[in-house]
C-alpha cells in the first residue's frame, strides 16, 4: 500500500512539474509555439508513462529536465536549418517543414524516452547487485 501511495505522490509531483514547465515554455517569448507544443506533449507523455515507474524521484525530475534541453536545442537546429534551407530553396520548403516537423521531432521524443528507460532498468538492477552482496 505505501509503495501505490508513493508511485500516486510521484505521479501527481510530476504532473505539477509538467504543468510548471508549460507554463513557462508558452509564456516565453524566445520559444517558437511549434516547440512549445511539442515540449508540452513531451512533458505529458513522459510523466504518466516514467513517473509511474521504478526509481528515485529526482532521477526521473533530472531526466525530465535533460529531456526539455534536449528538445529545445533539437528545436532550434532544427528551426535554423529550416530557414537556411527555404532562404536557399524557395518557400516550397516550408510546407514541408509543417508536414515533417512533428515526425522529426518524433525521432528524439522517442529515443530519450528509450534511454530514460534503460536508466531507470539499470538503477533497479544495480540495487538489486547491491543487495545480493551483502
Amino acid at each position: 500500500m505505501k509503495e501505490s501511495g508513493l508511485r500516486i505522490d510521484h505521479l501527481i509531483l510530476g504532473f505539477s512539474a509538467g504543468a510548471i514547465a508549460s507554463y513557462i515554455l508558452l509564456s516565453s517569448p524566445y520559444i517558437r509555439d511549434e516547440s512549445a507544443f511539442m515540449l508540452i506533449i513531451f512533458n505529458f507523455l513522459f510523466i504518466s508513462l516514467i513517473f509511474p515507474l521504478n526509481g528515485t524521484l529526482t532521477r526521473k525530475l533530472c531526466m525530465l529536465l535533460i529531456g526539455n534541453i534536449i528538445g529545445l536545442l533539437w528545436n532550434y537546429i532544427f528551426s535554423l536549418f529550416a530557414v537556411t534551407v527555404a532562404n536557399h530553396f524557395g518557400t516550397f520548403f516550408n510546407a514541408l517543414y509543417m508536414i515533417l516537423n512533428p515526425f522529426l521531432n518524433l525521432i528524439w521524443v522517442v529515443s530519450f524516452w528509450s534511454m530514460s528507460l534503460t536508466s531507470l532498468a539499470n538503477s533497479k538492477n544495480r540495487k538489486a547487485d547491491l543487495r545480493l552482496d551483502n
